[in-house]
């Protein structure tokens, strides 16, 4: 009868500790940090982004130096074609276009949550946009990169000061007599090499990476003294990077920068230059329904994970009026903000990715 009654007490007990220790249902909630009227401790909070437009142009400079020997070129050499003028050029090369997140001020929200449950782990920039929830993707706000300003050399880089001149040409007195003696000593050199190329020497180098290292070095100081006559021309890129952070009240064409043959790129109030247009049209806007949650009065009213739907946009760059880059792109912006279910993030198993650049749902999967 005894062993009866300690089971029963036993059954009564374990049934007791079951009811204490049964965990209490994780809920979650998102709210507009702008709607809330106390900040609190106890939320986490995370932005969503506005999406910035990087315009990036590569440019070159073409600089042209006239040889201090041009006027004998014809003479002694028979060329004609040479560098008559020191002048510098520029023309751009190429346009990219690419975009990144920044946060937005209005866009702002925190993620209460109550129950046992680990809090959602967030993954954000460092700047605090959104890249994902319960993932471990690294992201930074520098994944794009920093054109910062370069030296653009000029005429004076262009010389010819690193010509080794041999004894025979440095002790002429005129202009006239160095070109001379310079010309033998090009005829020299090209007949040193086909001797070498022909082996045509009692002693000829061991192999042929030899045969190679001295023919290289002929073609070099051939080429030095030739643009003694002939002139050099040497290019020069360089990349300058435009940020626009546009909007629906963004005006359809605006001057993006203004480029000159002459001068390169120059400011876009810089009249020197031929205007260069950034045009932005909306080809696809959202037109989701507005996220309203319909409860009666015993039902509790809860926000999921606020994102983004992106608007598209097409954008054209114009120089003048040809067009010289034209991309479709997905902006924030242009978009609009929807609220996941809130029971999504009460799962701890549930893996969820979003765009840094534009704030749109990639995945949600299970972990």
């Amino acid at each position: 009868m005894m062993k009866k009654l300690f089971l029963s007490i036993g059954i009564v007990a374990a049934l007791a500790s079951c009811a204490v220790e049964q965990t209490i249902p994780s809920k979650v909630n998102v709210q507009d940090v702008a709607t809330m009227s106390n900040a609190t401790s106890d939320v986490l909070l995370y932005s969503l982004p506005v999406t910035v437009v990087r315009v990036n142009v590569e440019v070159e400079k073409t600089i042209s130096r006239v040889g201090p020997f041009y006027r004998y070129s014809q003479k002694m050499l028979n060329i004609s074609d040479v560098v008559t003028q020191d002048k510098e050029e520029w023309k751009i090369k190429s346009i990219n276009i690419e975009t990144y997140g920044k946060p937005d001020p209005a866009k702002q929200y925190a993620i209460s949550f109550s129950g046992d449950n680990a809090a959602p782990y967030l993954n954000l920039t460092p700047s605090g946009v959104l890249a994902g929830v319960n993932t471990d993707a690294l992201v930074t706000d520098d994944y794009l990169k920093e054109y910062s300003s370069e030296y653009v050399p000029s005429l004076k880089d262009v010389n010819f000061n690193e010509v080794a001149m041999i004894e025979k040409q440095m002790v002429k007195t005129s202009t006239a007599a160095m070109a001379e003696e310079t010309a033998n000593y090009i005829y020299k050199i090209r007949k040193r090499r086909f001797k070498i190329l022909a082996s045509d020497y009692e002693q000829l180098p061991p192999d042929g990476q030899s045969y190679e290292v001295m023919v290289r070095e002929l073609n070099a100081l051939e080429k030095e003294h030739m643009e003694l006559f002939i002139g050099k021309t040497e290019s020069f890129t360089y990349t300058k990077s435009f940020d626009i952070i546009p909007d629906r009240m963004s005006a359809n064409n605006d001057v993006l920068f203004r480029f000159s043959a002459v001068n390169g790129i120059v400011d876009k109030m810089d009249v020197s230059g031929a205007p260069v247009y950034i045009e932005l049209e909306a080809v696809e806007t959202s037109s989701l329904p507005d996220n309203v949650v319909v409860s009666n009065k015993n039902q509790e009213v809860r926000n999921g994970l606020f994102y983004c739907k992106p608007g598209k946009v097409k954008i054209k760059v114009i120089d003048k009026n040809v067009l010289v880059k034209e991309q479709e792109l997905y902006l924030g912006q242009y978009g609009q903000v929807v609220s996941m279910p809130a029971n999504v993030l009460e799962k701890a198993d549930v893996s969820i990715r979003i765009n840094p650049a534009t704030g749109a749902l990639q995945s949600v999967d299970k972990k």
